[in-house]
């Protein structure tokens, strides 16, 4: 092996091992006792329809996430070590962030704080939990980087490899955009959301430059593997409010993905019949990141 494979390969292994950095929930004390605390927000009810859009969106599309997660890793024919790290993260992180979304919406589903000033009485809308990684021992899962591709030159990218890495491809870039929507949004002032959304953009837009990595080594035409679009799971929840039609988009990727009018594949690069039928892109800008803003109930 010559001396710049070693490095690759090395750097490679860094990437895999690096620990992950988050914007919410990050950096407690393992050892502490754990204090959740209650985020506000004024009460105000198009910034409440915000939240609950977003969060009917977000939701299933993580669930999404670990179901094409689970049918890789359970696939006898998925053998890139890095996609099985990084579907492996993915149920991890995404549980966890599946239960910060369900904790959101019980929080807006709680009565307002009315606080009587005198002059003026404030309503504030309880929007989130704040300290859930310290009450579960949550530590988050480290996300292979573009390197890992690399870090296993033995195991040879197969076509179910390229076939998940595009379906999630999609399913990551429709995250994104329900992301960069809510930060949009004018009426979207959850604080708490706006730091988790920091952490989706971060962490999935590094997951696609591993795949992209991953596909670019596939010894096929990774153009021929056929992803239908059946087996990119949970955007039906896009059809909420703001995300209405970022579905269709979607399935449009999806079949662009899948040239029907190209011949038929050579039978290591043919569509796998397994699949059910049933941090480097631009970053959310801080200023929009505490356009919430944050009080602490104990």
């Amino acid at each position: 092996m010559t001396i710049r494979a070693s490095l690759l390969l090395a750097a490679a292994a860094l990437a895999l091992a690096a620990p992950a950095r988050a914007a919410i929930e990050d950096g407690y004390d393992p050892n502490g006792t754990p204090v959740p605390s209650t985020w506000y927000e004024p009460a105000n009810p198009a910034a409440q329809k915000a939240d609950r859009d977003y969060v009917a969106g977000m939701r299933p599309h993580h669930a999404g996430a670990l179901t094409m997660s689970q049918d890789y890793l359970a696939d006898p024919q998925a053998s890139s070590p890095a996609l099985k790290a990084l579907a492996q993260a993915i149920i991890r992180n995404q549980s966890f962030e599946i239960g910060l979304l369900d904790e959101v919406a019980r929080n807006l589903d709680r009565p307002p704080l009315v606080m009587d000033l005198g002059i003026v009485r404030l309503a504030l809308q309880p929007s989130a939990t704040e300290g859930m990684a310290q009450m579960q021992r949550f530590l988050r899962s480290p996300i292979p980087g573009p390197l890992a591709a690399l870090a296993a030159p033995d195991a040879a990218v197969s076509a179910r490899d390229v076939q998940f890495a595009k379906a999630m491809v999609i399913h990551h870039q429709a995250a994104l955009d329900m992301a960069r929507a809510y930060h949009a949004n004018p009426d979207a002032r959850n604080g708490f959301l706006a730091l988790l959304n920091t952490d989706i953009i971060t962490d999935q837009s590094q997951e696609i430059a591993l795949m992209r990595s991953v596909i670019a080594t596939y010894p096929g035409n990774a153009e021929a593997v056929r992803v239908d679009p059946s087996m990119i799971h949970g955007m039906e929840g896009m059809r909420h409010g703001s995300h209405a039609g970022h579905d269709g988009m979607a399935m449009e990727q999806a079949e662009a993905a899948s040239p029907a009018a190209q011949p038929m594949a050579p039978e290591a690069e043919r569509p796998v019949p397994h699949a059910r039928t049933t941090r480097h892109a631009q970053p959310a800008r801080r200023g929009q990141e505490a356009h919430g803003a944050q009080a602490h109930h104990h």
